[in-house]
């Protein structure tokens, strides 16, 4: 699955766009003020590749965006936000 954030400066996530693999490429369009990298988000979400499982997760991270941010050191990923 391929996972674009939509996130501001400092990497908080405002929203995610989830599609399968094959798919053709969503387009996004954001505020000026975000930018929309995509991300690893394999930590987060495992189990991307199962149909059912892949959505339960997906859903159950987007009730809680406000807990994650895109790092962007290497590849990019989604992560938890250090406490």
């Amino acid at each position: 699955m391929k996972v674009l954030a939509a996130h501001d400066a400092d990497g908080n996530v405002q929203y995610i766009v989830v599609s399968p693999e094959g798919a053709p490429t969503a387009t996004v369009a954001t505020e000026s003020a975000l930018f929309v990298t995509e991300v690893d988000a394999a930590d987060v979400m495992p189990g991307l590749d199962d149909r059912e499982r892949s959505d339960r997760r997906v859903a159950e991270v987007m009730q809680q965006l406000q807990q994650f941010r895109v790092e962007l050191k290497g590849r990019a990923k989604l992560v938890r936000k250090s406490k």
